[in-house]
C-alpha cells in the first residue's frame, strides 16, 4: 500500500511537471505574441502571483483579460492551467518553484527541480524499497526520465521557435510603428497645411477685393494721363486708341477664359508700341496694364497649369514695364506679389519697398510690405508699414488686424488688443479679430470677456474648431465645468484623428472627472490613450498615458492601472507623480510590497527633498515596515513642509506611539485635537497613549469627549477601552 502511495505521488509530480512545461511555453507566447502592452504587463503580474501561490489574485487578473478577449485561445489555456494548479494546491502554496537550483520536496524523499529553461528533473529516493520493487521503480523512473528528456528537447525546440517568432515580430512591429508614425506625421502636416490654405484663401479674397478697388483708381488715373497725352495731336490719339483697343480685346478674351486669344491681342498691342510721343513711360504703362490684367486673371483661374502660365506671362510683362520705367510702382507690386507667393521673401521685400517708394499713397502696397516684414521677423518695420496703411485707409480692417498680430510679437498686448478691437469696429464679422481678442483676454484672466469673444467668433463661424477648444479651456479656468464639457464635445464633433483630437479628449476627461462623471471620464481618457501615437513629444504622451492610469486607479481598476503607470515611466522615467501613485498602490496590496514602494518614494524624494507627497509616503512606508525611527523622521519633515496638515500630524503621533515615545505622542496628538476637533481618531489614539502613561483619568476624559462629539464613532472599541479603564 505504501508503494502505491509513493507511485501516486510521483505521478502527480510528473503531471505537475507537464503542466509547468505547458505554462512556461504559454507564458513565453503570451508575453511576446500579445499585441497589447497592457495585456502583456498584466500577464507578467499573473505569472508573478502564480509563482507565489496567490492563485485567487492571479485568477482575478486573468478573468479581467478574458472579459475583454474571451476567444483568446492562449488565455483560455492559461486559465485551465491556473485552475488545475489551484486545485492541486488549495492552501495557496505552489508545488514547484521558478528559482534556479532550488528544489521542492515531494514529501517522499524525492524532489522536482525547475530551472529557467523550463526543463524538469525528477529524483526519488528508493533506498528503502525491496530489490524487486526498487527494480520496478527504477524501470518506471527510467521510462519517466526518457519521457522527460524528450519533453525537455521539445521545450527547447518550442522555446527557440517562440524566440525566433518574437524576434521576427519585434522587427515587424518596429517597422510598422515607424511607418505608422510617418503616416501620422504626414497626415498632421496635411491637416495643418489645409487649415493654412483655407485661412490664406479667405484673406486673399478680401485682399483681392481691395486690389480690384485699387485697380479702378489706377485705371482712372491712367486714362486721365492718356487723355492729357492724346490732346497733343490727332496722330498720337489714334496710336493710343489702337493700342488700347487691342488691350481691351485681350481683357475681354481673358474674361471669357480664352487665354490664347487674349495673348494674341496683347502681342498686337505690344507691336503697336512705342507711340510717337510720351515714351518710354507710355509703353511701360501699357506693359504694366497688361501685366495687371494677366495677374488678376490668374487669381481667378482654378486650373493650376493655366494659373501658372498666366502668372508667368504677367511677371514677364511686369519685368518689361520696369525695364522701360523703373518707377512703375504697379509692376513692382506684381513682381513682389509673385515672389511672396513663391516664398522668395527677400525679393518680395525689395519689390514691395520699391512699390511704396514710387507710389507712397497706396495703402495696399504698405499692407503687403508689412506682411513681408512680419514673415521676415522684422516686427518693428512691419508695425510702421501697417500703421501707414491704416492712416492711408482707415477702413481696411486687415491692416488693423495684422498690426495687432505684430504688436503681439513685440510683447505689446495692450496695443494689440486695441488693434483687434478697431478691426472689429471696421468689420464686425471678422472672426479672427474676435479670436485673437479672446486669447488676449484669456491671457489677462478676463475670463468673462474671453468667453464672450469666443462665442462671438463661433456665431460668425460655428465650425471653427480651435475656437471651441479654447472656449472649453476658458470655461474650465472660470470654473464653468458644464460649459467646458459642452465646448470640448462640440470641438470633437469637428475633428479628425490627430494630435488636437487626442489632447481635446484628454482635456474632456479631466473636466468630466471633476464633474464626478467618472465612467465618462475614463472613456475619454481611454480614447486619448489610444490616440497617443499622434503626439510626437514623449512628454505629451506621458501625460496622456498618466491621465489614463490615474483614472483607472481612481475607478478602482488597480490591476489595469499598474501596467499603464509602468508605461508612463518608459516614456518619462522622471515622472514623479507616477512613482508616487505606484508606490501607494504597492502599499495597498495584500500583503503590502513595502520595499518596492520605498524604492519609488525615495527616487522622488532624493530628487526633490521638498516634495510633500514623497516625504509623507516615506513616513507611511517606514511605519508599515516597522522602522519607527525613520517613520518619525519623515513625518516630521512632512509636517515642516505642510504645518496645517493634521492627517500627517496624526500619523506622526502614531509613529511616536509605535516607538514607545509616549510623551511626544501625547503632545503631538493633543496638537491635532486643538487644531481640528473633528479628527476623531486622534481622541482614541490619545486615550491609548495616556493609558500607557498611567494617566487613566485623562484617557477616560478623551474617550468621553469623543462620545459627546460622535457617539457612534468606533463605538465598540471606545466602549472596550472605557471598560478596561473602569475595571482597573
Amino acid at each position: 500500500m505504501m508503494d502505491e502511495k509513493k507511485k501516486k505521488k510521483i505521478i502527480i509530480a510528473s503531471a505537475c511537471a507537464g503542466l509547468l512545461i505547458l505554462a512556461l511555453v504559454l507564458s513565453l507566447c503570451l508575453r511576446g505574441c500579445s499585441g497589447s502592452s497592457t495585456q502583456a504587463n498584466t500577464i507578467k503580474l499573473i505569472e508573478r502571483y502564480m509563482e507565489r501561490g496567490e492563485y485567487d489574485r492571479a485568477l482575478t487578473l486573468l478573468e479581467n483579460l478574458l472579459l475583454k478577449d474571451p476567444d483568446n485561445d492562449n488565455l483560455n489555456v492559461l486559465l485551465d492551467t491556473l485552475i488545475q494548479e489551484k486545485q492541486l494546491h488549495p492552501n495557496g502554496t505552489g508545488g514547484v518553484t521558478y528559482i534556479t537550483n532550488n528544489s521542492s520536496q515531494d514529501g517522499n524523499g524525492g524532489s522536482s527541480t525547475v530551472d529557467y529553461s523550463g526543463k524538469i528533473t525528477v529524483d526519488v529516493d528508493t533506498s528503502s524499497l525491496s530489490d524487486g520493487i526498487a527494480s520496478a521503480m527504477n524501470d518506471t523512473l527510467s521510462s519517466m526520465q526518457d519521457a522527460l528528456a524528450k519533453s525537455n528537447r521539445q521545450v527547447e525546440q518550442n522555446q527557440k521557435a517562440v524566440q525566433d517568432l518574437l524576434k521576427l515580430q519585434a522587427e515587424n512591429d518596429a517597422k510598422n510603428r515607424q511607418a505608422e508614425q510617418k503616416r501620422l506625421e504626414a497626415e498632421q502636416q496635411r491637416l495643418e497645411a489645409e487649415k493654412e490654405r483655407l485661412a490664406q484663401e479667405k484673406e486673399q479674397a478680401e485682399q483681392r477685393k481691395a486690389q480690384e478697388e485699387q485697380r479702378k483708381i489706377e485705371e482712372e488715373k491712367r486714362k486721365a494721363q492718356e487723355a492729357e497725352l492724346a490732346k497733343k495731336n490727332e496722330k498720337l490719339k489714334k496710336e493710343i486708341d489702337a493700342v488700347n483697343e487691342q488691350i481691351q480685346l485681350g481683357k475681354t478674351a481673358l474674361a471669357t477664359g480664352n487665354t490664347e486669344k487674349a495673348m494674341e491681342y496683347f502681342e498686337k498691342a505690344k507691336k503697336l508700341l512705342p507711340v510717337s510721343d510720351g515714351e518710354p513711360a507710355f509703353s511701360a504703362s501699357k506693359h504694366s496694364e497688361i501685366a495687371q490684367a494677366l495677374y488678376d486673371a490668374a487669381d481667378h483661374e482654378n486650373n493650376p497649369a493655366e494659373k501658372a502660365k498666366l502668372k508667368a506671362e504677367a511677371v514677364d510683362m511686369a519685368s518689361n514695364a520696369v525695364a522701360k520705367n523703373p518707377k512703375d510702382a504697379a509692376s513692382h507690386y506684381i513682381l513682389a506679389s509673385d515672389a511672396y507667393e513663391k516664398k522668395n521673401y527677400q525679393m518680395a521685400l525689395d519689390e514691395f519697398s520699391k512699390a511704396v517708394q514710387y507710389e507712397p499713397g497706396n495703402y495696399l502696397y504698405y499692407y503687403n510690405l508689412g506682411k513681408t516684414q512680419y514673415v521676415l521677423q522684422k516686427y518693428s518695420e512691419a508695425t510702421s508699414s501697417f500703421n501707414t496703411s491704416c492712416k492711408l485707409n482707415g477702413k481696411f480692417h486687415l491692416s488693423r488686424y495684422n498690426l495687432g498680430l505684430t504688436y503681439l510679437k513685440l510683447g505689446k498686448d495692450k496695443e494689440a488688443l486695441d488693434s483687434f478691437r478697431k478691426s472689429i469696429e471696421i468689420e464686425p464679422m471678422h472672426e479672427n479679430s474676435y479670436l485673437e481678442q479672446a486669447r488676449l483676454l484669456l491671457k489677462n484672466k478676463d475670463y468673462s470677456g474671453a468667453i464672450a469673444s469666443y462665442k462671438k467668433t463661433l456665431e460668425i463661424n460655428n465650425s471653427k474648431t480651435v475656437a471651441w477648444q479654447e472656449l472649453g479651456n476658458a470655461c474650465y479656468q472660470m470654473g464653468k465645468l458644464s460649459d467646458s464639457e459642452t465646448a470640448y464635445r462640440q470641438a470633437l464633433t469637428l475633428m479628425q484623428d490627430g494630435r488636437d483630437k487626442t489632447l481635446t479628449q484628454y482635456n474632456l476627461s479631466t473636466v468630466l472627472y471633476e464633474e464626478n462623471k467618472k465612467n465618462d471620464a475614463l472613456s475619454f481618457a481611454r480614447l486619448s490613450y489610444n490616440g497617443k501615437d499622434y503626439l510626437s513629444k514623449n512628454s505629451e504622451k506621458a501625460q496622456v498615458v498618466y491621465n489614463y492610469a490615474l483614472l483607472l486607479d481612481q475607478n478602482g481598476k488597480s490591476d489595469e492601472a499598474i501596467p499603464v503607470y509602468m508605461e508612463v515611466l518608459t516614456l518619462n522615467p522622471d515622472h514623479d507623480k507616477t512613482k508616487i501613485n505606484l508606490g501607494v498602490m504597492y502599499m495597498n496590496l495584500e500583503p503590502p510590497e513595502v520595499d518596492m514602494a520605498l524604492n519609488l518614494f525615495n527616487q522622488v524624494y532624493n530628487k526633490d527633498k521638498k516634495n510633500f507627497e514623497a516625504t509623507n509616503n516615506l513616513g507611511s512606508a517606514y511605519l508599515e515596515k516597522g522602522d519607527y525611527k525613520k517613520a518619525i523622521e519623515f513625518y516630521q519633515k512632512a509636517v515642516a513642509l505642510d504645518p496645517k496638515n493634521n492627517d500627517v500630524r496624526l500619523n506622526l503621533g502614531r509613529a511616536f506611539t509605535k516607538d514607545a515615545d509616549y510623551a511626544n505622542a501625547k503632545t503631538t496628538l493633543q496638537e491635532v485635537i486643538k487644531s481640528d476637533g473633528k479628527i476623531y481618531d486622534a481622541y482614541i489614539e490619545l486615550a491609548k497613549v495616556c493609558m500607557q502613561l498611567g494617566e487613566n483619568d485623562a484617557a477616560e476624559g478623551y474617550l468621553y469627549m469623543l462620545q459627546e462629539k460622535n457617539p457612534s464613532y468606533r463605538k465598540a472599541e471606545v466602549d472596550s477601552l472605557l471598560s478596561s479603564i473602569i475595571g482597573q
